[in-house]
């Protein structure tokens, strides 16, 4: 599954993989049915897990059903397949697996997808060499799986399947160097590519993992001759990691990516920020609805309502927490949180009390499943970090050997079972094409929607018609690129029909305005509403629309900006500098609320008023063409001079700034003090002197032109 990339579906690297993995569980869970009615050897067993991961899939069932909007909630969307859907065939897979597998299939399982992981590997490699694309952009590979975090992931998973096997080889073989190295090298590779993913989260979680399992081993092994062994690894391994920090700020550090980006974790980084924000946001969406949450898929909406206005540094619209404690208590509730936390009290409880594991066997795997929890407690899941993850439940459940089968006997008659064998079959088939069938043929129609055609918009309009149509997962998705694509229909190039214009827009804001009703607490439609009537010129219905999504997110900058280019088109110029000041006070750190409002004060004749608010910009916000424009405007170039020199004092090599400069003083009939700054922008920047030697014999003449 790991290598599925479907070039022909939306999301192509999220939702063939997804796709793939549930049809294949809803096939053979429907044969697997057939077998348990017929064989009770087959049927699942009971244990804390069975029960744990039964009760996390009931209670988030009820969540969902019971939350903001049930169908987004079961079925997610394109760009993260998650939702109950997966939840519940996570459950099959665990359910099966623990039915089917004995401890030697298990081991053909774990050699199967560590063999896999090699090949990943290599394309990871592949990708660093520059010979393959990391489809992120950037330097942060991604493999097949299009994310490097979920890369990173991945391969912390196989360094740990890979050092569970080799303590496996040395308990049935004893040392073996054939063996040793091929184990060991599988999990150097691995560990290679995961420091070149630089996802810090996993990479921490990775050691911290390592580190306890060495921890618990020396506690359980009393005394054992492997324990000094491993006493000197581990220290070993916290020398390295503690000179690696000694030195974070050496030019060996600084000099690698991965290393700088693994050493330079700081409360004040953004993303570190960013993650406590939103769990303080989490937090009061939790207290609104404690006991089962919103439903699986809508922590956007408790984003919107609190959001807080210091988010501005990072993107706009956040779908999850990146804390797994939030995520799950957002969507939940505490139930849903306390369900979901079983499963992990569950697998340690069976893996330490069984007497089925060795003690290297259980530090090994505490040790896996400790550094994947601290690296949910950063990020999300996807659907191979899910995979891998109950696997281990499943492998936990069955080397355990607790719990007798469920229904081991059955009164039926054996023609009864037969035939309802024969139902599962059925099932089986069914269930695949009710779960997959519309949403696989909206996704590919949603690709057509978004391609140019040789009949124009009108193709387009019917296919994002016929992906509708379907009614199935990704409904948003395609609502909103159906919104956007009417968007761009407002630029006058575009030789579009007026009447299939009028359509166009008028369908997008139907559809729009059906997933509004259906999603009624989320700011992020009634504002893809209110920008879809401003770019058309309709202003007084943008404005209805954009002062529900205010309503819905109050204190998100990015609306009143919005609002206050609606107020602008309607002449209402005092009501336009009204919303930029709210923005702007929401956060005065936020360089573009900081731009608009002194911009918007500029050109309304407030130039004094909009000193104190520029004051603070830094480098290039200093010299933002809105700002120099509003300036230009009402001819104060003055003080297009003085923003110029604020940037330099921060950044003397910014040659955009010595031409503001130069260009602001020409204009202010001041042609030597215009050269000056051209002359000092060559001392500082030599590779500008070209440039400065053409500009300043113009100047001098009187025929600079100022663009």
């Amino acid at each position: 599954i790991v290598f599925i990339i479907s070039s022909s579906y939306f999301f192509p690297l999220i939702t063939g993989k997804n796709f793939t993995f549930r049809i294949l569980i809803d096939l053979i869970f429907g044969l697997w049915v057939a077998l348990a009615l017929v064989n009770p050897d087959y049927r699942p067993r009971r244990t804390w897990l069975f029960y744990a991961t039964s009760a996390f899939a009931v209670i988030m069932l009820a969540a969902d059903l019971f939350g903001l909007n049930p169908a987004k909630s079961l079925g997610s969307n394109f760009e993260r397949m998650d939702g109950w859907v997966t939840l519940a065939h996570l459950w099959l897979f665990f359910t099966v697996a623990t039915s089917l597998l004995t401890d030697k299939l298990w081991r053909y399982w774990w050699h199967t997808t560590l063999g896999v992981s090699v090949l990943i590997c290599c394309y990871g490699i592949i990708q660093l060499l520059g010979l393959a694309e990391i489809h992120q952009g950037g330097v942060r590979l991604d493999a097949t799986l299009g994310n490097a975090t979920y890369l990173a992931i991945y391969t912390m998973f196989h360094v740990f399947i890979a050092g569970m096997l080799l303590i496996q080889s040395w308990q049935e073989r004893g040392f073996t160097l054939g063996l040793t190295a091929l184990y060991g090298g599988i999990a150097i590779l691995n560990t290679y590519i995961l420091f070149f993913t630089q996802t810090r989260g996993a990479a921490l979680g990775l050691i911290g993992g390592i580190l306890l399992a060495g921890i618990l081993y020396l506690v359980a092994s009393h005394g054992a001759k492997s324990a000094r062994y491993v006493s000197v690894a581990l220290g070993v391994l916290l020398l390295v990691c503690a000179g690696l920090w000694v030195a974070r700020d050496s030019e060996f550090v600084r000099s690698s990516g991965p290393l700088q980006r693994l050493t330079s974790i700081r409360l004040d980084d953004n993303t570190v920020k960013s993650r406590f924000m939103n769990a303080g946001m989490a937090l009061e969406g939790f207290k609104e609805r404690p006991l089962l949450g919103w439903g699986q898929e809508h922590y956007a909406a408790v984003f919107d309502k609190y959001y807080n206005p210091d988010m501005w540094g990072q993107e706009p619209w956040f779908d999850r927490t990146h804390n797994i404690i939030f995520d799950w208590l957002v969507a939940g509730g505490i139930l849903g949180l306390l369900a979901y936390l079983s499963i992990h009290a569950s697998a340690l409880w069976l893996l330490w009390t069984s007497g089925r594991f060795s003690v290297a066997e259980r530090a090994w795997i505490t040790g896996l499943l400790a550094g994947y929890f601290f690296y949910l407690l950063f990020t999300f899941d996807n659907l191979m970090s899910y995979m891998l993850f109950f696997a281990f439940l499943g492998y936990i459940a069955v080397r355990s050997h607790t719990g007798e089968r469920l229904l081991e006997e059955s009164t039926l008659p054996r023609r009864y079972l037969t035939a309802a064998a024969l139902g599962g079959v059925i099932l089986s088939v069914g269930l695949a094409w009710v779960v997959n069938a519309d949403a696989m043929r909206a996704n590919r129609t949603l690709i057509l929607g978004l391609s140019s055609h040789p009949g124009g918009y009108a193709r387009n309009l019917e296919y994002f018609q016929e992906a509708l149509a379907y009614d199935s997962l990704g409904k948003q998705e395609i609502r909103e690129h159906f919104t956007q694509a009417a968007m761009r229909l407002a630029n006058p190039q575009l030789q579009v029909d007026a009447a299939l214009k009028t359509e166009f827009v008028e369908t997008a804001k139907r559809e729009m305005e059906a997933q509004l009703a259906e999603t009624p607490r989320n700011a992020r439609f009634p504002l893809f509403l209110g920008i879809l009537m401003n770019a058309h010129g309709r202003f007084d219905e943008a404005k209805v629309y954009l002062e529900k999504a205010q309503e819905l997110s109050p204190n998100k900058q990015s609306i009143r900006f919005e609002l206050a280019m609606n107020a602008f088109n309607r002449g209402q110029n005092e009501e336009g500098v009204r919303m930029l000041k709210e923005a702007y006070e929401l956060a005065p750190e936020f360089p573009q609320a900081a731009i608009l409002y002194a911009s918007a004060l500029v050109r309304g004749g407030q130039v004094d008023a909009a000193d104190p608010i520029i004051l603070g910009l830094e480098h290039d916000f200093a010299i933002d063409q809105r700002l120099l424009g509003a300036y230009a405007a009402v001819q104060r170039y003055d003080k297009i001079a003085q923003l110029a020199e604020q940037a330099l004092t921060g950044v003397p090599q910014l040659q955009q700034a010595h031409l503001t400069k130069a260009a602001a003083l020409y204009l202010m009939k001041d042609v030597d003090g215009a050269v000056a700054a051209l002359e000092t922008m060559k001392s500082i920047i030599p590779s500008s002197a070209a440039q400065a030697d053409v500009l300043i014999p113009q100047m001098r003449a009187g025929t600079f032109r100022v663009n």
